[in-house]
């Protein structure tokens, strides 16, 4: 692959003397949706976490358009463009669905504690611009109907979908999505599936994780499996799946 947003490589993280990644290298291209499957227990979640910053490295490297990415805590490859979702829909539930999503831009937000209590002619406007760009944001997905009502209030599945929106909103060179179907009825997953292909349309680059073998294969264009901490194979979906050491490890497992 001759250029990488997202490259992996040769990434250990080890808690004790138990190795849950042991030298896992992919790449991940400008707009691709990358899918990443084994069964439990395999790392998947625990590579998630090495890429953005959760977990250290005791050996590889992470880099992001080229960029190292070692030594930066998980705020800071926040703001350098990876953001992220988790498998339990973390959300401040109390919250308005528009005021959750504009979450997503608080890392890169650079305004003057002085000027935001003065409210100076200047974040004013930022603020109606950021407002602006969140009602777009859910007219752009169909969610605009929701956009007053309370998290709380609203099915599991679509928080979890309003959750990759303020994940979305952050502008993301990278979004990384954890089980992003956990939980969720088939309807959800149905919706989840068609917000994140309209989002590879646009040219976001996708790397997900999930148990759901044909929503990720449905989605994606690569799939990377993982067993007990070790790469098995990288490809296309139907190419890796057909596999018999993949059947057995991960298809057949279920």
């Amino acid at each position: 692959m001759s250029e990488a947003r997202l490259d992996v490589a040769g990434v250990v993280v080890a808690f004790g003397g138990l190795k849950a990644v042991d030298d896992v290298s992919f790449v991940v291209a400008p707009g691709e949706t990358f899918g990443i499957i084994g069964p439990n227990g395999a790392g998947k979640t625990t590579l998630l976490n090495a890429v953005s910053g959760l977990v250290p490295l005791q050996q590889g490297t992470v880099r992001l358009d080229g960029a190292e990415l070692h030594g930066l805590r998980p705020d800071q490859r926040t703001a350098r463009g990876v953001s992220r979702t988790f498998q339990a829909a973390e959300v401040f539930n109390e919250f308005r669905v528009r005021d959750y999503v504009s979450l997503g831009r608080l890392s890169g937000q650079r305004q003057s504690v002085v000027g935001a209590a003065l409210r100076l002619p200047g974040i004013i406007r930022a603020e109606r611009a950021e407002r602006a760009d969140v009602e777009r944001l859910l007219a752009t997905y169909g969610l605009s109907h929701i956009a007053d009502e309370v998290l709380r209030e609203l099915p599991y599945g679509v928080r979890k979908l309003v959750d990759i929106l303020r994940a979305l909103f952050g502008r993301p060179l990278v979004l990384l999505l954890d089980e992003p179907t956990s939980g969720t009825a088939t309807s959800d997953r149905v919706a989840l599936r068609e917000v994140l292909q309209q989002a590879g349309q646009d040219g976001l680059t996708t790397v997900v994780v999930d148990h759901d073998v044909q929503f990720v294969s449905d989605l994606c264009d690569r799939l990377l499996v993982v067993d007990f901490g070790q790469e098995l194979g990288t490809g296309a979906p139907a190419e890796v799946l057909a596999r018999a050491d993949v059947r057995a490890a991960y298809v057949g497992a279920e």
